[in-house]
């Protein structure tokens, strides 16, 4: 959801979200983004459309657990000289990705990783919470459902269910 919002907030004309849990998808609705799609293959399809054919600019990946079979479908959401951002943990010794190398040089594709979205922050920490203030960053609407300390299993049972954007744990 924080990347959909950054998105948003960052001005871009569409943002897709891909999720294959419905709960997530009305969700990211909320957070900023202006279609959904339950996979990267039918983001595919819809982002074609949208951008008549011009693809993303941009394709962030904010899954769970990133693995090397999830570069390739999402290298094909973003258009020449567009950006492919991996931003989620992997197996540390994971070392198998699939992708095309036309795309890489043909195509000026480009695929970097992130943490903590390459974020300055003596710059930008301020700078978020000015726009959470002005109540332009949904901070608090993330918090789906609180739980207490003893609850601690439904929490992670709820978040493994796709039930929540994001649980907390108040002790």
């Amino acid at each position: 959801m924080n990347a959909v919002q950054g998105a948003a907030l960052a001005g871009a004309g569409f943002v897709v979200a891909v999720d294959p849990v419905e709960f997530k998808r009305e969700q990211a609705l909320t957070f900023g983004a202006t279609h959904t799609a339950d996979s990267l293959a039918d983001a595919v399809g819809l982002v074609r459309e949208i951008t008549w054919g011009r693809m993303a600019d941009k394709a962030i990946l904010t899954v769970g657990l990133a693995e090397g079979a999830m570069i390739a479908p999402m290298m094909s959401l973003v258009r020449k000289g567009g950006r492919a951002v991996v931003t989620a943990v992997a197996n540390m010794y994971a070392t198998d990705v699939r992708l095309s190398l036309f795309d890489l040089g043909m195509l000026q594709k480009q695929l970097v990783g992130t943490i903590f979205g390459s974020a300055n922050p003596r710059y930008d920490i301020p700078r978020l919470l000015a726009m959470y203030e002005a109540g332009k960053l949904k901070l608090d609407e993330l918090i789906t459902r609180t739980y207490s300390l003893d609850q601690i299993n439904d929490g992670y049972q709820d978040m493994r269910d796709g039930r929540n954007i994001r649980g907390v744990v108040l002790y």
